[in-house]
């Protein structure tokens, strides 16, 4: 059983504070901005599927990939609720599917960063230039490796509770400047307070911060025409003080 398949029953309540909303509004201010009109989006790693949702509500027509089968499970059960136009189907984002003539492809959530390599970063690009149209624009966000630097990594301390489940995750890091990789170690103590049950579950995500030179060398490499690169929810630069990053690419041919 893989990290995220343990993970996904708990993956909705770790981060039910995080603003899908409000991200996904940035994210299509930004789509709008540099020439994708409303129309067919892909969700690569598209997780328990609250973005695709999202902007499906907006009124796009989504197609979400996440490699885990549970996450995509998950994903169908909260479509049933919703009952947005969103398909989701299980795949590996570095291998080019059937989807193509695409208006629009977003990689959220760090997708990038779990691309370890130049060749699976190219490898996903590769599978977004197959999905778009001509013109159709990739957004995607990363750990920006000059903020990783300046900052550097640290054990830090997470708690959620909404009764009766409570999670706390303890994250402790190492940092390899070599390869441009962190390994953040987690451990999980998953509680459901009715039954007195305290489910522990370990976890290591291997992540990669990237350089914008690197990006553009991998796009370019996958065909396709680098726009910018910002600071995520912003439309300035990536500075130091930004671990979050988002780049914006274009299909031209």
């Amino acid at each position: 059983m893989t990290a995220f398949e343990q993970y996904a029953p708990w993956y909705d309540l770790l981060y039910e504070e995080k603003d899908y909303v409000t991200e996904a509004s940035f994210v299509e201010q930004q789509l709008h901005r540099h020439g994708a009109t409303l129309g067919t989006l892909l969700d690569l790693g598209c997780g328990t599927g609250v973005h695709a949702i999202e902007f499906a509500r907006k009124g796009w027509m989504v197609t979400g990939i996440d490699m885990s089968k549970h996450m995509i499970r998950r994903a169908e059960a909260r479509l049933l609720k919703d009952a947005q136009p969103v398909r989701f189907r299980q795949g590996n984002v570095c291998e080019t599917g059937p989807e193509r003539d695409f208006d629009a492809v977003v990689a959220l959530f760090h997708v990038a960063s779990y691309q370890t390599t130049r060749t699976s970063l190219q490898d996903m690009f590769t599978t977004a230039h197959a999905a778009l149209k001509p013109s159709g624009i990739l957004l995607f966000d990363y750990w920006y490796g000059g903020a990783v630097l300046a900052e550097g990594v640290e054990t830090r301390v997470k708690q959620v509770e909404r009764a009766p489940l409570r999670i706390t995750r303890i994250a402790q890091s190492t940092h390899d400047e070599a390869s441009s990789t962190v390994v953040v170690n987690y451990t999980l103590f998953c509680e459901d307070q009715n039954k007195s049950e305290i489910l522990r579950v370990d976890e290591s995500h291997h992540m990669r911060y990237w350089f914008p030179f690197e990006i553009e060398a991998a796009l370019r490499s996958a065909g396709l025409d680098v726009v910018g690169h910002f600071a995520w929810m912003s439309t300035e630069a990536p500075t130091s003080q930004n671990w979050s990053a988002y780049t914006v690419a274009k299909r031209t041919a």
